[in-house]
């Protein structure tokens, strides 16, 4: 077995909670209403006051560029324009905890991908638009990135040759006071999570779910403390820690009230029992020989799998009453049919995001 170097260990713990913050981003931000109300309150008021917020719509990623191996990784969202004409806008929306110097490069390369895919099917070319939410221990002091810091330069120091340059909007989020986050519940709950975990303040994480409690919709609270929760024991378990209950109890009785007790072994057991798995797993790998823990592994690991198989069937069986109130028996079926685990992640993306639930059954499909 080959024994990490410290500085190895580190790099794949950065990297593992880079995508867990990630995974979170993508979930919440792919819901239409939370991005619209991210871009009203944290976007150029100019662009905004451009577009038609309330069509705005998710968008394929599938733009190419000419070698065909380029493609648009983040969330990426269409909104027609108040021009009254048929253009309209391409919004990519980027999560990073730190800003890459070859962020400028990739953000050009988005916009000539998909003005080129237009060009080739012979539509007006969109505009475009960068945001990018950031998300760090302390805030950003350096200026961001322009691709003329990139370029070679003269004896003046000026860049050489012509000079393309994007430009795109930053959300500092370590920069921005939680006391005073913009917008709605679910993005002012989701902004404020993100900050203090990033922050590395998930002791504190219960100050941040404030915003919960002006959710009316008790199955949309639900839905969401399962997420935040998930996230922060996730947290939790790469820094080495553990959540416990108390500190759940104190995170939800100020939204659920007297009903908290009841949402504890429904909201919480849940997500520790898997964590609990995951990290006796890892520690396996990491701490016994291969022919110790494949014994012992052997025979548990089926119940655990399909335990998060259904566990995952109802998140998003749960999200689809949430948006649609009734589901049809034949897609709960579709639903408990369906063992692929990373399939049914993009389903809960994709029950967040459906305009209607004839959609979501294409998705199935």
């Amino acid at each position: 077995m080959t024994i990490q170097s410290d500085k190895k260990i580190d790099k794949h713990k950065k990297k593992r909670s880079g995508n867990i913050y990630d995974a979170f981003v993508k979930n919440i931000f792919g819901q239409v209403i939370v991005f619209a109300d991210f871009l009203k309150n944290y976007a150029d008021p100019e662009f905004v006051r451009n577009v038609k917020l309330s069509a705005i719509t998710p968008s394929p990623t599938h733009y190419f560029g000419l070698k065909g191996d380029e493609r648009i990784l983040d969330l990426v969202f269409r909104c027609p324009l108040k021009n009254g004409t048929n253009t309209k806008a391409v919004i990519v929306f980027e999560h990073t905890g730190n800003l890459h110097n070859n962020l400028p490069v990739r953000l050009i390369a988005y916009a000539v991908s998909i003005w080129l895919l237009e060009i080739k099917e012979n539509k007006p070319l969109s505009a475009i638009y960068f945001i990018v939410l950031r998300t760090g221990k302390k805030p950003r002091r350096r200026p961001y990135k322009k691709l003329a810091d990139l370029l070679p330069k003269d004896r003046n120091g000026q860049p050489i040759g012509w000079v393309p340059d994007v430009r795109y909007d930053m959300v500092d989020l370590p920069a921005e006071d939680i006391e005073h986050l913009r917008g709605g519940a679910v993005l002012r709950v989701t902004l404020g999570i993100l900050k203090k975990m990033a922050e590395g303040l998930e002791e504190e994480f219960d100050k941040a779910m404030l915003p919960l409690a002006e959710i009316d919709d008790e199955n949309q609270q639900i839905v969401l403390t399962k997420e935040i929760l998930d996230l922060v024991a996730k947290v939790y378990a790469v820094r080495k820690k553990r959540l416990e209950s108390e500190a759940v109890h104190k995170s939800l009785t100020p939204i659920f009230q007297e009903r908290t007790q009841n949402m504890i072994p429904t909201i919480f057991d849940e997500i520790r029992a898997e964590g609990r798995a995951e990290g006796r797993v890892e520690g396996r790998v990491e701490g016994r020989a291969e022919g110790r823990t494949e014994g012992r592994a052997e025979g548990k690991v089926e119940g655990k799998t399909e335990g998060r198989i259904q566990t995952s069937q109802d998140l998003v069986l749960t999200v689809l009453q949430t948006r649609f109130k009734r589901v049809p028996k034949k897609i709960e079926g579709s639903l408990k049919r369906i063992s692929n685990a990373v399939t049914l992640k993009s389903l809960v993306a994709k029950a967040s995001v459906c305009q209607t639930l004839d959609e979501f059954v294409a998705a199935v499909k």
